[in-house]
């Protein structure tokens, strides 16, 4: 059986139940005998999601992630939210934050750059769970606030990390993912790459 070792790295608590279902379920849908591992390489997330956590330490852990040896890491995903809405035809707003994340990075993106997937989701991952739970035309619920989206998705404002992961991990148990591709130009973004990147690493490991 092929490994696909990967480490996340997310601004929030939501990111860590609703990106590694859908990493399960994307690599069960292209070769079901691929083994999914993430490891525990993450920001220590105690208090306060932060952009700026993100953006000074996804450099080092990236490098982390593929110095271990002992587990070798075949693929480093980050992102940050984009806090603010795109309804730019070539998404200008979400180029500029994935180009601001790169920058941060550095030397070691450029040195890892082909196993490296970054997302930049449109306000906020709330919003991605947002299409999950409603009904939703494409490109729609950008356009809310932040604290209106979070109240929608949470039931509150200002949910707790407990809450946060709960409703995360509801939503992403339940998530048509290819649906949420159609809806979302931001989750199509990262679709599209993880889907490239499972697509060349699985044919990689079969020749």
């Amino acid at each position: 059986m092929s490994k696909l070792v990967y480490t996340l790295v997310g601004e929030g608590f939501a990111e860590y139940q609703f990106i590694p279902a859908y990493i399960d379920w994307v690599a069960a849908k292209q070769a079901q005998e691929l083994q999914v591992v993430r490891t525990r390489i993450q920001i220590a997330i105690t208090k306060n999601p932060s952009v700026s956590k993100v953006l000074s330490d996804a450099q080092s852990l990236c490098a982390q992630s593929f110095a271990d040896s002992k587990t070798p890491c075949h693929l480093f995903i980050a992102g940050i939210d984009l806090d603010k809405t795109d309804f730019t035809d070539d998404l200008e707003k979400h180029g500029k934050r994935i180009q601001e994340l790169k920058a941060a990075m550095g030397k070691v993106f450029k040195q890892y750059e082909d196993k490296i997937i970054l997302y930049v989701p449109i306000q906020a991952i709330d919003c991605w769970i947002a299409y999950v739970q409603q009904k939703a035309t494409p490109n729609s619920l950008e356009g809310h606030g932040k604290d209106d989206t979070k109240l929608k998705v949470y039931g509150q404002k200002k949910p707790d990390r407990q809450r946060i992961e709960k409703v995360a991990r509801e939503a992403a148990q339940k998530a048509d993912f290819a649906q949420l591709a159609k809806q979302s130009r931001s989750f199509n973004h990262f679709h599209q790459q993880i889907t490239t990147f499972l697509a060349t690493y699985i044919n990689n490991a079969h020749s």
